[in-house]
């Protein structure tokens, strides 16, 4: 998941430097003028603001992928506890005596010979 954010912040900082536009030269195509690339971006190491606003969102990302693993195992584990239960219950439903209103064929019959 994080070369998917970095991937997406480097888009949007491409976007926001206008790497990915371009521009022609005065008097546009239609003119004849020349392509002119974009300038590269270069970020400043100096803002401050940018680093601690990623470290946050990074940090937000790593605490959501604890949680997203914890519920993982504990659903795995609720299943196997009811996987356990259900088999509990087969198993006593085989044992019980049965009883007036049993699924239990008469093998017999209504006559009881």
């Amino acid at each position: 998941m994080r070369p998917l954010l970095c991937a997406l912040a480097g888009l949007a900082l491409l976007r926001a430097a206008g790497a990915d536009a371009g521009e022609w030269g005065p008097g546009g195509r239609a003119q004849g003028r020349a392509w002119r690339a974009p300038e590269p971006f270069i970020p400043s190491r100096g803002d401050s603001t940018r680093s601690t606003g990623c470290d946050t969102h990074m940090a937000v990302h790593g605490r959501l992928d604890v949680i997203e693993e914890t519920v993982e195992k504990t659903v795995e584990h609720l299943e196997a506890e009811v996987k356990g239960l259900l088999s509990q219950l087969e198993e006593l439903a085989w044992n019980l005596p049965p009883g007036p209103f049993s699924p239990t064929s008469d093998l017999l019959g209504d006559d009881h010979f």
